[in-house]
């Protein structure tokens, strides 16, 4: 979710939450799918990475990143 706040005359968006990357990774080990999420919680981005897995069927897992660092990885169930 992000937030629009107006400073002296100018609009900028600002993340509410942390950001995260996710990134759907196929067999080969390519990542052929980048999405950006910001989302207060952690079960938010599983459901987002479980959605995914299911739309795009090239890929094996989804990493999940934040601030440079693995959080976690989701494969197929």
């Amino acid at each position: 979710m992000l937030s629009l706040d107006m400073v002296e005359g100018s609009q900028t968006l600002e993340p509410m939450g942390e950001v995260f990357t996710l990134l759907g990774v196929r067999g080969d080990g390519i990542a052929s799918v980048v999405d950006l999420m910001a989302a207060e919680s952690l079960p938010d981005v599983r459901r987002r990475a479980q959605w995914l897995l299911k739309e795009h069927a090239s890929c094996s897992v989804v990493e999940v990143w934040r601030d440079g660092a693995l959080v976690e990885e989701l494969g197929r169930a």
